[in-house]
């Protein structure tokens, strides 16, 4: 179910417990990941990098050392050294954890999938406790975002590392006087051994719209989706938990609150050779699996916040 309230957007970090400590961010992105300038958190031995563009999540390492997150080797995005015109988006990073808002994909009037994974967000604190470390951004609206899409908003992305789970929440409030409604995902790339040997459950039974068929909507009649050609699929009201099966094992528990829709993306080979951005062979290596408001709109009315999250667990295999 779509989550709405009237109350504002989440505490800040500064009224976090006394047993952690919140720390007020000016500009912490001293880390690098291809040059693109990130802060890193950790909880035990697991680490996560962000991107300041897009606040955007480009690499998670579990407690084991396994990369989780697919990260293209020829990204676009904004390098260190770049020079920034605001008034020129510039390209997405391939990978990671990109925010499309206030538009998933072309659905709607302006550049795929939004302008929010382009722009620069604030990073407003990073909290470290015992069990776990969360970094706060920022976006709200300004000239050249109201260039775009003339509405006022404060979206804040919440990112939380724990030994083995990752957590992002996104919240969207109106702050105009308006209503206005919006598309949007968390437009996750998983990073995997061999697509070829890795299966996604729990999604049989769905009703889908089928994007490489003009939106064709299909009910999903197999136990687990295999990819070995482009699919590029939304599933609709689908299940809160889902599962990333790799080699035959649980690999990741997957679940989401407030998206309603999944999407399910693979370019497959064809496709793959046409992004200039992604190595030929690297859909061999990733799998989208991303919590989405993307079929149907999603009304906000002034002052209203809406959330919804994406979950990440790393599987205990005996």
């Amino acid at each position: 179910m779509t989550s709405l309230s009237s109350t504002p957007h989440a505490a800040s970090l500064s009224d976090a417990t006394s047993d952690s400590s919140a720390v007020h961010a000016a500009d912490l992105f001293s880390d690098s990941l291809f040059n693109l300038p990130c802060i890193t958190l950790s909880c035990g031995s697991s680490r996560l990098a962000i991107a300041q563009q897009g606040a955007q999540a480009l690499s998670w390492t579990d407690a084991n050392g396994r990369e989780r997150l697919y990260l293209s080797a020829l990204t676009g995005g904004v390098t260190r050294d770049a020079m920034i015109d605001r008034a020129v988006l510039p390209p997405a990073i391939r990978g990671g954890v990109p925010v499309c808002f206030p538009q998933f994909s072309g659905r709607g009037a302006i550049m795929k999938h939004g302008f929010a994974r382009a722009s620069l967000w604030t990073l407003d604190e990073v909290s470290n406790a015992h069990a776990s470390s969360s970094a706060i951004f920022t976006l709200r609206d300004d000239e050249y975002t109201q260039a775009i899409w003339p509405y006022a908003f404060l979206a804040q992305l919440t990112l939380t590392l724990e030994t083995d789970r990752l957590v992002i929440t996104l919240s969207v409030t109106n702050r105009g006087d308006a209503p206005w409604t919006f598309t949007g995902a968390l437009h996750t790339y998983l990073r995997v051994a061999d697509i070829g040997r890795t299966e996604l459950a729990g999604l049989q039974n769905t009703r889908y719209q089928d994007a490489t068929n003009d939106n064709l909507e299909v009910v999903e009649r197999d136990h687990t989706i295999r990819i070995d050609a482009e699919l590029d699929r939304v599933y609709l009201t689908p299940p809160a938990s889902l599962q990333l099966i790799e080699n035959g094992k649980p690999s990741l528990i997957i679940e989401q609150t407030g998206f309603t829709d999944t999407v399910v993306w693979n370019p497959g080979p064809i496709l793959a050779r046409t992004l200039k951005d992604l190595p030929d062979d690297d859909w061999r290596r990733m799998l989208c699996v991303e919590a989405a408001c993307a079929a149907a709109p999603i009304a906000v009315q002034p002052g209203e916040t809406w959330i919804g999250s994406q979950a990440f667990s790393v599987a205990n295999v005996a």
